[in-house]
């Protein structure tokens, strides 16, 4: 059976998706929120995406700073970065917003957070004096946890999905100078936290760049992406997990770059660095397109990227759209809803800049 994209939605200039990392979908995948900027205002919109009916949540004044996420298991409570501090929102009553967390003189919240499944835990990274730490905020009585502490730059923290127990943060830096990416923190198995993927190619000696890493619903796992960049293969969309089990290359691809997917694992929403094609690139069009993105990236220039939708069981894959990718909000960043029915992506096009809506059918 073939993927399709049933239909196509424009949801307005200047508007946007949250991180990779972070649902955005509500209401068992029947909602998203996203946010806008209008008139210097940044608020937040809630969409049915059923009856395409919209709610305006919340305006979050000038303040653009910070991402948003909603538990993903259901129930109306939707975690907000905004300025200095962490908030807690019940979608249902969003003039209810309440501040949950706020960093000491000195310190400052991570514009990224997790928030937990049932939506009970809030997971902040908090940095002072060159130290990176994860903080847990119990919602239910307010007492604030700290998991870990590393002097190195470590973010994009988040709960794994399948066991909230796993904690995955990166190692932030350049991809072509990191050799540890990705790592995995738990309470009894790893209470330092410890590193989940060795980056090794088919080369000895030489490491792949990796990146973007979403942890996942359905195993103690996440997709990472090995870039374009990485110096030798195999590149493409691998799978490494927490428990110490060898990563496995997923779908091979000379171009990937972010990545979201589904509850199953089985379907992958992801962006490209060049265009995107099943069949392998020769090397000399391996070597053209990627010198073209490092010549077009270190300069930040505008360019268009392919948004696909990858069947990892049958090994087949749907061109959703071509859209323009800019610097940060505006990477496309594709966000498959949980029940793989809706995928959401921003596109920086002069004439349509801000987030497009598609419907997929993918059984």
């Amino acid at each position: 059976m073939s993927m399709k994209v049933l239909s196509r939605t424009f949801l307005g200039d200047g508007s946007y998706t949250t991180y990779p990392h972070m649902n955005a979908y509500g209401d068992g995948g029947r909602t998203l929120i996203y946010k806008r900027i209008h008139d210097g205002s940044a608020r937040l919109y809630l969409r049915d995406l059923e009856s395409a009916r919209e709610t305006m949540l919340l305006d979050l004044g000038t303040s653009h700073r910070g991402c948003w996420e909603i538990a993903w298991r259901g129930g109306n409570r939707m975690a907000v970065i905004n300025g200095k501090g962490a908030w807690i929102v019940d979608v249902t009553r969003p003039q209810e917003m309440i501040e949950v967390y706020r960093p000491p003189q000195g310190a400052s919240v991570d514009a990224l957070c997790s928030l937990s499944g049932d939506g009970q835990k809030l997971l902040l990274r908090e940095h002072q004096n060159g130290v990176n730490t994860a903080l847990e905020v119990d919602l239910s009585n307010g007492r604030v946890t700290k998991l870990f502490s590393k002097e190195w730059f470590a973010n994009h923290f988040h709960y794994c999905p399948h066991d909230e127990n796993w904690v995955a943060f990166a190692h932030e830096g350049p991809t072509e100078e990191i050799p540890d990416r990705c790592w995995i923190w738990h309470r009894e198995h790893a209470p330092e936290g410890r590193l989940a993927f060795d980056q090794a190619s088919e080369q000895p000696g030489v490491l792949l760049c990796v990146g973007h890493e979403r942890w996942c619903f359905h195993d103690v796992s996440a997709y990472v992406i090995a870039y374009a960049v990485s110096p030798a293969g195999r590149r493409g969309l691998y799978e490494i997990f927490g428990d110490g089990r060898p990563a496995q290359l997923r779908w091979s691809s000379d171009v990937l770059w972010h990545c979201t997917m589904d509850r199953t694992g089985r379907f992958v929403a992801a962006d490209t660095t060049g265009p995107f094609r099943e069949e392998p690139f020769s090397e000399a069009a391996y070597q053209l397109h990627t010198d073209n993105w490092r010549r077009l990236d270190a300069v930040k220039t505008p360019t268009v990227v392919d948004v696909i939708v990858l069947d990892i069981e049958r090994q087949q894959s749907l061109h959703v759209a071509e859209a323009w990718t800019a610097t940060h909000p505006y990477h496309p960043h594709p966000a498959i809803s949980p029940d793989g029915r809706w995928i959401a992506w921003n596109d920086w096009n002069s004439e349509h800049r801000g987030i497009w809506l598609a419907e997929l059918e993918l059984a």
